[in-house]
């Protein structure tokens, strides 16, 4: 059986090649610092490092990684806050904090770029803006984003401990921040709903059968109205609850 190393521990691999590295990062270790937003490579939440170099980990299969080297935002600043998180806690570079793990990741592997290149030079704007451009924040904290990395590249928190203005800013940073999607439950029940990817449609039938015979399934359910047309794309058609595991 394939390994990884992640945050310094060496961990197993599956065979199956449809699964991805989130999923074991997030599902088989419970690291839930790594988020799963678009699913598509374009937000950046997901962001890890393999071997030093910034990838969605949404769209790498686990398999990719085997021999290799990957590093969570619970791996970076493990034993001390790197410069970056102690620079976004203390320029607010955050808000719902949803995004500031893959920031936090992406920006940490552009800081030591930059140190190891151009020492406590001021990166630009324009500079950081590139290396951060495959994310984006829904909150728009992008100023204190930008402000953050530039004084961390100049050495302004070297060394420096923060007493940040929010009291969960510390948890954010390190991805210790637990949302609704981080908690699982033994006996809890997940939804998937089944939507149109056509913007008019008659559907002619369901058989919601072999949804059902999947281990886990406790309910198949149609979602469609007597006439059993659909107006738009992404109108409900069926919707499947099963239990997971906490």
């Amino acid at each position: 059986m394939s390994s990884m190393t992640i945050n310094g521990r060496i961990t197993p691999l599956p065979d199956d090649a449809d699964v991805l590295l989130i999923d074991v990062i997030r599902g088989t270790l419970n690291l839930t610092g790594t988020k799963l937003v678009c699913g598509a490579g374009v937000c950046g939440a997901c962001t890890v490092l393999v071997d030093g170099a910034p990838v969605v980990s949404c769209l790498m299969p686990a398999r990719a990684v085997a021999g290799k080297s990957v590093t969570s935002v619970e791996g970076v600043g493990a034993e001390r806050l790197h410069p970056i998180q102690n620079a976004f806690m203390a320029y607010d570079a955050l808000q719902c904090g949803f995004c500031t793990p893959g920031f936090i990741v992406e920006a940490a592997a552009f800081f030591d770029r930059w140190r190891a290149a151009r020492g406590t030079a001021t990166p630009s704007r324009e500079e950081i803006g590139a290396a951060l451009s495959g994310h984006l924040c829904r909150c728009g904290a992008y100023e204190g984003i930008l402000r953050a990395v530039a004084e961390a590249c100049a050495g302004n928190f070297d060394g420096k401990d923060v007493v940040p203005p929010r009291i969960e800013a510390r948890d954010k940073v390190t991805g210790v921040a637990k949302y609704t999607v981080d908690i699982r439950h033994d006996g809890q029940l997940e939804g998937v709903i089944l939507r149109s990817r056509l913007a008019h449609a008659k559907i002619i039938a369901i058989d919601l059968a072999p949804a059902r015979a999947i281990p886990g399934v406790s309910a198949a359910i149609a979602l469609l109205g007597d006439d059993r047309i659909v107006r738009y794309v992404g109108d409900p058609i069926a919707a499947v609850s099963r239990t997971v595991q906490g």
